[in-house]
């Protein structure tokens, strides 16, 4: 019997975690599914300790190992030697760091940086960190270019992996993420303390505070409604102890860090806010502004492709490097025509059909099947 493997060693937070805990739950729950006796599992411990039902997952997959995988280094070239033995590997998001591939290897795609290589972060990096970034992602897309197929999660994502790296369109998948399950499960939804301040917009911002997510522009944003149209804002955020403690003063002054949360805390955050702020410069994709929509809350992105393509016309998008047309956005909403329950609703119906986490694992599976008999 052929032997499959899904590959989640190398996802510690964000995005890539809550994709693989979906997937890896939504086979879970399809336990009696035949095709799935001859899948292993290795995961993270961030991925393990996220799964909802993490005590069952032993007696359902073949084989099933705990062990984390940081980056490109000796150890993390052992353990890749070990996934020989498989047919198929499913990286759910790599790059896959390893020279010879005696399998198929499957590879999910999210790494903006490699297929915008003249992307306005750049510009404001300091020359070293630059070159030591361009360096870093050259070298990924060396490993990302193995791959017999890589699995991507908007158009825009594959036709610039073909123009970037040369990829032929019929190695590339579209797969489309989604919100995960637990949005559906309000009896898995856990609370968190939110601060409520009288007379301030509570704008939510849910993410890791990574240079290309553009949150240093809270502070003039919040400046600019107060100077031009009086309104007063905090800034709730989610980030770790050791970003908020990176915060510039201006930063901390209009914001509030309610600290990282796990998936089954993040519903309650959202129905926290009065909306979600996104000014992000650069992504693949990012689940927020679907999360947003799916929890009916207004949503305030940044006029990006990537934004577009997930949210269609539900979005209020922005200039992500002017302040003052983000402010204007915003106090047109709250200050002239307060969000409307249809087009809530209409943004909810959006969300929930852009696709599901029973549709993309399905896809998944089917990849692992195609590969596996070819």
């Amino acid at each position: 019997m052929k032997k499959n493997l899904i590959n989640a060693t190398n996802l510690h937070y964000g995005g890539g975690v809550q994709v693989a805990v979906s997937f890896i739950n939504e086979i879970i729950s399809n336990k009696q599914n035949k095709d799935l006796k001859n899948i292993s599992i290795y995961l993270s411990n961030k991925v393990n300790n996220s799964l909802l039902n993490s005590n069952k997952k032993a007696k359902i997959f073949f084989k099933c190992l705990v062990h984390d995988i940081y980056g490109l280094n000796l150890r993390s070239l052992k353990f890749y030697k070990s996934l020989s033995e498989f047919n198929t590997v499913f990286t759910i998001f790599g790059p896959l760091y390893k020279i010879h591939t005696p399998f198929k290897s499957i590879v999910g795609f999210a790494q903006p940086w490699i297929i915008y290589p003249k992307n306005e972060c750049y510009k404001m990096l300091p020359f070293f960190l630059k070159i030591k970034m361009r360096l870093k992602y050259y070298i990924q897309s060396i490993f990302f270019k193995r791959a017999d197929m890589i699995v991507v999660e908007l158009e825009h994502v594959k036709k610039r992996l073909e123009k970037t790296l040369n990829i032929s369109a019929n190695r590339i998948c579209v797969v489309h993420n989604c919100v995960s399950s637990i949005y559906y499960e309000k009896k898995l939804w856990q609370t968190i303390n939110v601060p409520n301040f009288n007379g301030y917009l509570r704008l939510g911002y849910l993410g890791r505070n990574y240079f290309h997510k553009n949150t240093s522009i809270f502070p003039k944003i919040a400046k600019e409604l107060n100077k031009t149209y009086n309104m007063k804002v905090l800034f709730y955020v989610t980030f770790s102890e050791q970003e908020w403690k990176s915060c510039s003063i201006e930063f901390k002054e209009v914001s509030v860090n309610v600290g990282e949360l796990k998936i089954a805390q993040c519903p309650h955050f959202y129905k926290s806010m009065d909306a979600m702020i996104f000014p992000s410069l650069l992504e693949c994709f990012s689940s927020m502004p679907l999360e947003t929509m799916f929890m009916k809350k207004p949503l305030f992105a940044s006029d990006r492709v990537f934004n577009r393509e997930i949210c269609g016309s539900f979005a209020n998008y922005f200039d992500p490097l002017s302040p003052i047309d983000a402010a204007n956005k915003i106090s047109n909403i709250f200050l002239n025509k307060y969000p409307k329950h249809e087009d809530l609703h209409k943004a909810q119906e959006h969300a929930i059909n852009f696709s599901s986490p029973k549709k993309r694992a399905e896809k998944y599976l089917n990849l692992i099947s195609r590969l596996e008999i070819t």
